[in-house]
């Protein structure tokens, strides 16, 4: 059977950017928010889209971001194991629904280089640019960007966007929530400079602002309004303030760096902070012990689904701020990048969790025992020709949030068995970052301890927590990544789970299942 080219686990992207922190540039670069209405044309079937898809007769009108499932082309789907389509990867039905978007682009004046950054995109998006074929990108939750700047012209631009439900990357995509498709997150217009900066790193630690560029810039950082440094670098700077005032939870104290590069400004705010185990397995943050009151945090808006607003994000963290939550795992995928901003800022303990779970191999056929029975070799995360995707997952969600004081955890997905391509995801992950635990509840599961900084267990019995905390053979601090599940009728049992993390310092809290329904109004 042919694949398509949506199919070609090998190939899940064209053109796309190398992955890189998040930031929006200011000064003399300019951001173009595209978000509002755009024309739409919904296919049942991708192969009835015209070649040329800014040749559509009849649009209607959609709101971006949105779900189209929840504006009426097609009905919401919810499924948690099982996939909403025949496990035979890496094909997807032949009847693949489909969304194309457009709307026209106003470029005053073309004088850098310019790119179409895409928040968030479910399943499969190609991106073409004045009828100029640019390049597709999967991972619905991963950050993607493109350079259109040959594409673009100065005045009007039509930009079009073609959206698949399905893709060989769905089979990494089998989360326990409402199956929704379309531009569910911003999505804009970056016009920067000629040899503008690209990725900037500041992994925090609690000494010093280490800052790391690909360039030469003006480096400047504050302490509130007060500078405390000011220099030119060129490819790195470290600034050790006199009296450092350390990030937290508690107290979540962000200093201002600035970097500017021929007019353009790049903001960041940073936090120092350290994260270590000690050695009665304690999760210590700046050498204090910390017990983890966390939930689980799908993004889900009753009236809009997976696209939540700036607004609904923060009040969210507002009322966990209220309830005393410290922690947030990112079920199942990598949030909003304005999301871990406010996380920051409000200050959260977050288990960055990437946009991988395979879940619905475990009934890949009828009449399957429940069991993750990767020996067979028929799971993704044991094939060799699919290392490179979860991977590259694994990167575009570390590169993206590096700089971030809130992450303490580096997740490698959920419920997905445990294999090769894990292994190679925590390799790369470790190369790059060795100052966050990397989680991993598959691992822990297949007893594969040394590949992972915590043993993560989800819905054991109090006997059973208590056992983990008595036991000699785990030497790692204890984290449930999911308990006291809370969908439909609240759990009862938040408290006896408390009272055993309270009493064992090698059981530093979990994440309960999980913070608000799914509901679709």
């Amino acid at each position: 059977m042919p694949v398509r080219i949506y199919e070609n686990i090998l190939k899940t992207s064209e053109n796309r950017e190398s992955p890189r922190s998040y930031y929006i540039p200011r000064g003399i670069s300019e951001y173009i928010l595209l978000n509002g209405e755009w024309d739409f044309c919904y296919f049942s079937r991708d192969i009835d889209v015209p070649e040329v898809p800014s040749r559509i007769e009849k649009w209607d009108r959609i709101r971006v971001p949105s779900c189209w499932q929840i504006l009426g082309y097609e009905n919401p789907n919810y499924t948690n194991i099982n996939y909403p389509f025949p496990v035979d990867p890496p094909y997807v039905p032949d009847d693949n629904p489909c969304g194309v978007y457009a709307r026209d682009l106003d470029i005053e004046k073309k004088w850098g280089r310019v790119y179409i950054v895409f928040e968030g995109v479910s399943s499969c998006a190609f991106l073409y640019v004045n009828d100029r074929y640019i390049g597709f990108t999967q991972g619905s939750h991963l950050f993607a960007e493109f350079d259109i700047t040959d594409a673009v012209r100065e005045g009007k631009n039509r930009v079009v966007v073609k959206v698949l439900k399905w893709c060989v990357g769905s089979y990494l995509e089998d989360q326990d929530h409402f199956r929704h498709n379309g531009i569910f997150r911003d999505v804009y217009i970056l016009q920067r400079p000629e040899g503008h900066l690209k990725d900037i790193e500041m992994i925090p630690d609690d000494k010093a602002i280490n800052v790391r560029i690909d360039g030469e810039a003006d480096l400047k950082i504050y302490e509130g309004r007060k500078l405390l440094y000011e220099n030119r670098i060129n490819g790195f700077a470290s600034f050790r303030p006199e009296n450092p005032v350390l990030w937290n939870a508690e107290k979540p104290f962000l200093y201002d760096v600035i970097i500017e590069k021929d007019g353009e400004v790049i903001p960041f705010r940073c936090g120092l902070r350290k994260i270590e185990v000690s050695d009665k397995y304690e999760l210590l943050i700046n050498g204090v012990p910390v017990k983890l009151h966390g939930v689980n945090h799908h993004d889900t808006s009753k009236y809009n689904g997976w696209c939540q607003t700036d607004e609904e994000l923060r009040q969210d963290l507002l009322l966990m701020k209220e309830l005393n939550i410290n922690c947030i795992r990112t079920s199942h995928y990598p949030p909003a990048p304005k999301f871990m901003q406010m996380c920051d800022e409000l200050g959260f303990y977050v288990v960055c969790e990437t946009d991988i779970e395979t879940h619905g191999f475990l009934r890949r056929l009828p009449g399957m025992p429940y069991r993750y029975d990767t020996e067979t070799g028929e799971w993704p995360c044991t094939m060799p020709e699919w290392e490179k995707e979860h991977v590259e997952r694994m990167q575009r969600m570390v590169e993206t949030f590096k700089n971030h004081p809130s992450v303490i955890m580096w997740s490698t997905g959920n419920e997905s068995g445990f294999g090769r391509n894990h292994l190679a995801m925590i390799s790369w992950t470790r190369q790059t970052d060795n100052t966050r635990l990397i989680h991993s509840e598959d691992a822990t599961r297949e007893n594969c301890l040394d590949a992972v900084d915590v043993y993560s267990r989800m819905y054991p019995s109090l006997d059973e927590v208590e056992g983990f905390a008595r036991s000699d053979d785990i030497k790692m601090p204890v984290f449930l990544c999911e308990y006291s599940h809370a969908m439909g009728n609240g759990p009862g049992d938040v408290w006896d789970y408390n009272e055993l993390f309270d009493k064992y310092p090698k059981l530093i809290g979990g994440c309960v299942w999980e913070w608000a329904d799914h509901v679709v109004t």
